[in-house]
């Protein structure tokens, strides 16, 4: 409340509960928004930091792309699509060190698998998918 003009906030009562805190969170938050609205990111950012300060941006997509924690956890990758050639996609959240995973595509194509799910999954012959296809049930 200090950083952002209202230190006087800081002296109420109130303010020495958390549930107190949260009742008056309307306010709170209404100078803190004040505060950041009036402000770059870059400035906004530098200064919670300076004070020890929680603070969550709210990114846009170039914000997430050049966010240098992003880049250093790799969270954003390139995966080869049949269709779309190199696609930037979010990457694995959870990658261990001896079983990292990988996305192996980013997506099939719409019915690709459908032969398969058919024969394997539930078990119905050539003829059979014909006569449904014939049917118009698939």
């Amino acid at each position: 409340m200090r950083l952002v003009g209202r230190p006087d906030l800081v002296e109420e009562p109130w303010f020495a509960s958390a549930g107190e805190r949260s009742r008056n969170g309307d306010l709170l938050d209404d100078a803190v928004a004040k505060w950041i609205a009036a402000r770059p990111l870059s400035e906004v950012t530098a200064e919670f930091e300076r004070v020890g300060a929680a603070l969550a941006p709210i990114y846009d997509v170039e914000q997430l792309m050049n966010d240098p924690h992003v880049r250093e956890r790799e969270s954003i990758t390139t995966v080869d699509d049949e269709d779309l050639g190199p696609l930037k996609m979010q990457n694995l959240m959870v990658r261990m060190l001896g079983t990292p995973g990988s996305i192996r595509f980013p997506g099939r194509r719409l019915g690709q698998d459908n032969e398969h799910f058919y024969r394997e999954s539930l078990g119905l012959d050539p003829e059979q998918v014909a006569a449904l296809e014939a049917k118009g049930v698939l």
